[in-house]
């Protein structure tokens, strides 16, 4: 399926998770993301991979190849997924960071890509700029 890129569309794909209830503090896989994330953010494993603790997480809404949504399958809150780098003298800092966020978080940052499409593929949505 195919859909542009508006807000009404973002609000559609979101919709069912703004009405979810917020199981996320007793969602055990949620619950032990929320123990050792720290300030909010959980570094990946080497070289960009998923720890254990984030493997369960599904990819909900491809951005770009620096940035997804993923989502719990278990009580649907969402997590940006992100590579950061910087470029420094003699090599480079990549940082990998997996963020708990609402649904006007999600909403706010989609709302502020200038995209075309939305394309559904089984059920996770791709962005095509």
């Amino acid at each position: 399926m195919e859909y542009l890129y508006t807000e009404e569309n973002l609000k559609m794909i979101l919709a069912s998770l703004e009405q979810a209830p917020k199981k996320h503090r007793t969602c055990p896989m949620c619950a032990r993301l929320s123990g050792i994330m720290g300030n909010n953010s959980l570094h990946r494993g080497p070289s960009g991979t998923l720890t254990p603790q984030t493997s369960g997480l599904e990819e909900f809404i491809l951005i770009k190849n620096s940035w997804h949504i993923l989502k719990c399958p278990l009580c649907s809150r969402l997590y940006t997924d992100e590579y950061r780098y910087d470029h420094l003298v003699g090599g480079r800092e990549d940082e990998y960071l997996i963020t708990g966020i609402d649904y006007t978080e999600a909403l706010e940052l989609l709302k502020g890509i200038k995209a075309k499409k939305l394309t559904k593929t089984g059920d996770t949505w791709t962005i095509s700029f």
